[in-house]
């Protein structure tokens, strides 16, 4: 299943690599739940790292990103992983898993943070809270350069609109 699943997807991103509108790949690949990863270290390592190393050097070959998105904690693994697959940016952040304020300190010299709003927080804060919260990541993550902000993971239909644009308007705020 592996081998066939990264057959197609390293070969999808060769189709479209070489486009003038990409620029980079963001692979989806969620990892794991709350407490840890799905699959053990060792079936990571030796099953699904593989194809992001290759896709990973597919798109530094050809002068482009390659982004990793992942939910779930897979910190247990992220330095394996950093070691051998040389990712430009990393999005899906959890306070209760590792805040992005926490991932930015231990991995902004190597790692762009992408997102980093906490979707649950971003839902349910009013207003002034959810503008401290933003607020708070960005005088944190913003001027040390890689990191732009955005939620912690994609934007369901459920977040109420006026949220997320306090969030955008907190980051224009920042910026002035």
């Amino acid at each position: 299943v592996f081998e066939r699943v990264g057959e197609v997807t390293l070969s999808f991103y060769r189709q479209l690599i070489d486009l003038d509108i990409v620029g980079g790949i963001f692979q989806g690949d969620d990892w794991g739940f709350r407490s840890a990863t799905f699959l053990s270290p060792k079936d990571l390592e030796d099953f699904v790292f593989p194809w992001h190393e290759k896709l990973c050097a597919l798109a530094h070959e050809k002068g482009k990103s390659y982004f990793l998105h992942s939910c779930g904690n897979i910190y247990g693994v992220f330095d394996a992983f950093l070691e051998r697959v040389p990712i430009d940016a990393f999005h899906s952040f959890q306070d209760e898993i590792l805040p992005v304020t926490e991932f930015v300190k231990r991995y902004g010299q190597k790692v762009a943070a992408l997102g980093g709003v906490d979707l649950d927080k971003l839902i349910r804060l009013p207003e002034a809270d959810l503008r401290r919260y933003v607020r708070s990541i960005l005088e944190a993550c913003a001027l040390q350069g890689g990191f732009a902000l955005g939620s912690g993971n994609s934007i369901a239909n459920y977040v109420p609109l006026e949220q997320y644009l306090v969030m955008l308007d907190e980051g224009l705020r920042f910026w002035g």
